[in-house]
């Protein structure tokens, strides 16, 4: 059952924080309002069989978090090199721990972090 307790002032503050973020490293809400997390990251995909770029949102109640919520990704289809931008989106209760972890394989393969911006609802 939801308790409905009426409108909530409308809040919405607009950080970008990419400076003092990383990828795989992991983050608490402490705000005390739920938090919309959009990271964009550029992936590269190595030119070798079984290369993969690839960016796992993580999302839980608990460090480090394992829930995986998305994942932009360049995964093994080809021998080519490719590179993408793709953007990862974070819905994050308060109190919960949050990351973009990089998971990479293959000569040549990467994720870089573009921007971090972080949204309190």
């Amino acid at each position: 059952m939801v308790k409905y307790g009426g409108p909530r002032p409308v809040k919405a503050v607009i950080s970008d924080v990419t400076a003092s973020r990383a990828l795989s490293t992991t983050y608490q809400n402490a705000t005390g309002r739920p938090l919309l997390v959009i990271v964009t990251v550029r992936l590269e995909r190595g030119a070798v069989a079984s290369a993969r770029a690839c960016a796992h949102g993580l999302v839980q109640n608990v460090s480090p978090p394992t829930v995986h919520v998305c994942c932009p990704s360049l995964a093994e289809a080809s021998n080519y090199y490719e590179i993408i931008m793709s953007a990862c989106v974070l819905a994050v209760p308060p109190g919960y721990y949050y990351q973009v972890q990089s998971d990479v394989a293959g000569a040549g393969s990467t994720v870089i972090l573009s921007s971090w911006i972080e949204v309190e609802l």
